[in-house]
């Protein structure tokens, strides 16, 4: 279990004839901050609000990539382009609701909001810091298994058997299982989806020379980072076969 940091962000966009909040047009822009020494990913939906106590269409989440000190913005031509692509109800222009993101570290969201009267001039400007909620997260966490006395090395006739297992509490989507012989190169493997518990095997060519006398060799599940996992530190693994 992970904890994931997740902010729910007001805003307005568009241009109200007056029955749900004052006639002009509104505007808000979501700036999310990474403030870590390292690139992060985030994930982002919206959430409409319809009136008349009515529950609006809810996105799907989409990714994004911050690296170290980098800013993004999330506008309302954003938050309008993912509603229409969800096929959301649009009234005249005009759009409310929440822009849903989540993190497994903490980051900096701040909304400004701008609103103008019929003259078209700024009439109000406000900023707000958003600040988290904390949830655990249910993750998949992949995994070489050795064999029952701890070793990697098995062989049929000239391939290496690899069994990648998931033991977490969340299913894993599909990856690359990377078998590196070192000098004698890497294979991949791609890596079908599994259910939490379950396990695969792949196998994987030995290179001819790679027993000199024996051939050593490294694991790497999830190579491709293409899985969120809850940990990434034993995503790796060292093996030998005797020659």
């Amino acid at each position: 279990m992970n904890i994931t940091y997740q902010y729910a962000v007001k805003f307005v966009c568009g241009k109200s004839k007056g029955k749900v909040v004052a006639p002009g047009d509104y505007w808000t822009a979501i700036n999310v901050h990474n403030p870590g020494h390292s690139k992060i990913s985030f994930r982002k939906k919206i959430a409409v609000a319809l009136p008349d106590e009515k529950p609006g269409c809810v996105t799907r989440f989409s990714d994004c990539i911050l690296g170290s000190d980098e800013v993004l913005e999330i506008d309302c031509d954003d938050i309008f382009r993912h509603a229409k692509e969800s096929q959301c109800k649009i009234k005249g222009g005009f759009l409310k609701g929440f822009v849903v993101i989540e993190s497994f570290v903490e980051l900096d969201v701040v909304a400004v909001y701008t609103a103008a009267g019929r003259d078209k001039q700024v009439e109000t400007f406000h900023t707000e810091r958003i600040s988290p909620r904390r949830r655990e997260a249910c993750l998949p966490d992949l995994i070489p298994v050795p064999d029952e006395n701890g070793f990697f090395c098995r062989r049929e006739e000239k391939q290496l058997i690899i069994t990648v297992k998931n033991q977490g509490c969340a299913s894993a989507g599909h990856s690359i299982t990377e078998v590196d012989f070192f000098a004698y190169g890497k294979v991949s493997r791609p890596t079908p989806p599994l259910a939490p518990g379950a396990s695969v095997e792949l196998s994987f060519p030995i290179p001819p020379h790679c027993f000199n006398p024996d051939c050593e060799f490294r694991i790497t599940v999830n190579a491709d980072g293409s899985v969120v996992e809850s940990d990434v530190s034993n995503n790796k693994a060292n093996g030998i076969c005797i020659g």
